[in-house]
């Protein structure tokens, strides 16, 4: 592994607190879905409205997010935001009303909306633009390695535990996180009369103009914005209805569903592996096309076990397809962050990185919206995940089109200039 990443000592610890607070909300997110689905009549709405009371407010909050991320230190905005959440968080402690749970939620993804777009705009000012693919894998390594325990850690704890003695234990971790990213240095925010490092794969042709014009004058940062936003309005559909999936389906309690998310972080593990091992950068877009190929594996796989009636063979197919599925996340992940990185001049990082995580949140809640329309109305899981993975390969057909053009025209407008 990369020495130089490892003995980056802001690196290690934005990653390990990032690791503690994620357990934690592995263990709320497994609560809740424990008290509403596994425990309850959960329906695809009420599934739906769990993850729409943590993205509506994040949708309205990222703008601000990112405003504040290029004006003040990142330092201490995170700390504050993991303070925040924990003391939002213990709502969940003291209520059983389905309604005050979704408020609570949407209070704490507000506190929330901030770590993502910071992350993303510290990185690039604590590694050298060389390991910028690396740092990120790290991360996203640590994530994929939470990702294996805390779900499978979060249904061994539900079973000794109830739901909301257990979300006890993601309070705590909100303040152990914000303990241990106030041993970071100051990270103050850039400032726009600075001279941008130029760290661009399309430097050439970089704007210096303001947020808007950065977004609608690289065509290279455009193709990434609606990628990302076709690509997660897809696969929102599969954190709505696996829950469900996994009880009607397959008859299968949280524990195997916790298993399937850890097959997934434990694919993302793999991968991120990969990348920090591997000689040289390589061509972020070209994984980025690979990830999606790879994830399209899961719907093919969920489509296939409806039509099993085999149910234990049907869960070691689906557990083929998280674990395949789970290594092009990795690198769809990693490298959409670095392309974010690289593409944006530093003075705006935090605010296009805000930008980038609403269009994210818009993707999945239009997802989250259709979704609930489709299933079961209108079609019934099987031909849900069929259309599904057509659709992801339309977006990989798309995303390999404008990209051939988007290098041609940049070519073309160098060799003229």
């Amino acid at each position: 592994m990369n020495k130089s990443i490892l003995a980056n000592r802001s690196l290690l610890t934005i990653g390990f607190s990032e690791s503690v607070s994620n357990i934690g909300n592995w263990i709320t997110m497994m609560a809740v879905f424990a008290m509403v689905v596994f425990k309850g009549e959960g329906t695809v709405a009420q599934s739906s409205a769990i993850f729409l009371a943590g993205l509506v407010p994040t949708l309205f909050a990222s703008p601000l997010a990112g405003w504040l991320l290029d004006r003040y230190d990142r330092k201490w905005l995170m700390v504050g935001s993991e303070l925040t959440s924990g003391i939002i968080t213990t709502g969940l402690i003291f209520t059983r009303q389905l309604e005050l749970i979704y408020a609570v939620l949407a209070l704490q993804a507000v506190s929330i909306s901030l770590m993502t777009p910071a992350r993303q705009a510290v990185i690039p000012d604590i590694v050298p633009q060389e390991d910028l693919t690396r740092a990120n894998a790290l991360l996203q390594q640590l994530a994929g390695i939470i990702k294996i325990a805390a779900p499978i850690l979060a249904g061994m704890i539900l079973v000794v535990m109830n739901p909301h003695t257990a979300i006890i234990l993601d309070v705590v971790s909100f303040a152990i996180s914000a303990f241990i990213l106030s041993r970071l240095p100051s990270l103050p925010a850039h400032h726009e009369e600075e001279k941008p490092e130029v760290r661009s794969i399309a430097a050439a042709s970089r704007p210096k103009t303001g947020l808007t014009g950065v977004i609608l004058q690289n065509p290279f940062l455009r193709l990434l914005f609606i990628s990302t936003f076709l690509a997660i309005f897809i696969f929102i559909g599969f954190d709505v209805l696996s829950p469900l999936y996994t009880r009607d389906i397959l008859s299968a309690s949280e524990k195997f569903f916790g298993i399937m998310i850890g097959l997934v972080g434990f694919g993302t593990v793999v991968a991120t592996f990969m990348l920090i091992m591997r000689k040289g950068n390589g061509d972020p877009w070209r994984d980025v096309i690979l990830g999606l190929l790879m994830l399209a594996i899961i719907p093919i796989s969920l489509a296939l076990g409806t039509g099993i009636h085999d149910t234990q063979l049907a869960r070691l197919l689906i557990m083929a397809g998280c674990l395949i599925g789970g290594f092009g996340n990795g690198l769809l992940n990693v490298q959409m962050i670095t392309l974010l990185q690289l593409l944006t001049p530093a003075h705006l990082l935090g605010r296009l990185g805000g930008a980038f995580q609403f269009t994210a949140v818009a993707g999945q809640l239009a997802g989250l919206l259709v979704t609930p329309l489709l299933v079961p109305a209108l079609m019934n899981y099987g031909n849900y995940f069929v259309a599904s993975a057509l659709a992801v390969l339309l977006i990989v057909i798309f995303t390999v089109i404008t990209l051939g053009l988007s290098r041609r025209i940049q070519e073309s407008q160098v060799a003229a200039g």
